[in-house]
């Protein structure tokens, strides 16, 4: 049987040394700046969490779910984007009256940045 040949990733301009495949990390980097250089160390990445899904968590991920599928019939040209929009705040509604105030805050900040069921996972996984 052929042996597969060793794969490691580039060195990048500016690594002292290169980045590991397993377990993955952000390797270690100077970034020279106006007011001296800063150090960052190697970081390594972690497997997301899974939230504990009881029934109210259950509930809450699959109003996050529907939220994001109620972007498919925002494609629809004149009517789904208004078919989409008052789906999603209905669910957003329901959102509402399942999660705690904390949590539909954290919601509301993660979803900015992610879809709505990436935003649910992190929510559910925060500590309070």
């Amino acid at each position: 049987m052929p042996r597969l040949p060793k794969f490691e990733l580039p060195k990048l301009p500016g690594q002292e040394k290169r980045p590991k495949l397993f377990p993955p990390t952000l390797p270690e980097k100077r970034i020279p700046t106006p007011f001296g250089a800063v150090h960052l160390p190697e970081k390594k990445i972690e497997p997301p969490k899974l939230p504990r899904l009881d029934e109210k968590s259950r509930s809450a991920m699959k109003h996050a779910i529907a939220i994001d599928l109620s972007m498919i019939p925002g494609l629809i040209p004149w009517v789904g984007d208004v078919v989409a929009d008052v789906v999603e705040d209905l669910h957003g509604a329901e959102l509402r009256k399942i999660l705690t105030h904390k949590q539909y805050d954290e919601f509301l900040k993660q979803d900015k940045v992610a879809p709505a069921t990436i935003a649910m996972a992190r929510t559910l996984t925060k500590k309070e």
